[in-house]
């Protein structure tokens, strides 16, 4: 009995890797490295070693220099502004950061069963079902709740953070999902598709 449950859940397990490509978008181009060796502390990182904790991001190019914007989900509405000052930080090119330059990137409050280790996340800011019913780039998504999901003003649906799934308002599509890597404080956060 034993070992038909544990063949049993091998073989699911490997049936849910074959569609692992589908969680993830390339209908817009999202290219994000930051190097948090040369930003101890920021919130970028909060969020990911926090469970539970996320952050907007966007980039700005002032007087030729890059610009991270983060913004976390703990209901205080500050903005980090981070200022890239290493000649290898600003040779990157920010602008391509999802459909309307913004993502969100934190740390689910659950780990991965097969590797014990923290799950994170990278979605698109934009509401995935008004760009592709109404097209155009004008639904920014914002902080809701808790901060634990966000919402569009445009069609009033709301998203859980964890999944990426529409939990309040009309059915829909999930969020569009970016790959994200991280191998912990002080190393280079990688977002892209």
């Amino acid at each position: 009995m034993r070992t038909g449950v544990i063949a049993a859940l091998v073989a699911l397990l490997s049936l849910c890797g074959c569609g692992a490509e589908d969680l993830y978008t390339s209908d817009y181009a999202c290219r994000f490295v930051f190097n948090a060796k040369y930003h101890p502390g920021t919130t970028i990182e909060t969020a990911l070693n926090s469970p539970g904790v996320y952050t907007m991001i966007s980039a700005g190019k002032v007087g030729g220099v890059w610009h991270i914007y983060s913004t976390l989900n703990d209901g205080q509405d500050n903005t980090e502004d981070i200022r890239l000052n290493t000649a290898e930080e600003n040779y990157a090119d920010y602008s391509d950061l999802g459909a309307a330059n913004g993502i969100i990137i934190g740390q689910c409050r659950y780990f991965d069963v097969t590797t014990g280790r923290p799950v994170l996340v990278a979605w698109d800011r934009q509401c995935a079902n008004c760009l592709r019913d109404h097209g155009g780039l004008r639904y920014p998504l914002r902080w809701t709740g808790n901060g634990q999901s966000v919402e569009c003003a445009n069609c009033g649906r709301i998203y859980a953070l964890e999944t990426g799934a529409v939990t309040e308002g009309d059915p829909g599509i999930s969020l569009f999902r970016y790959r994200i890597s991280y191998a912990g404080i002080g190393s280079v956060v990688s977002v892209g598709n």
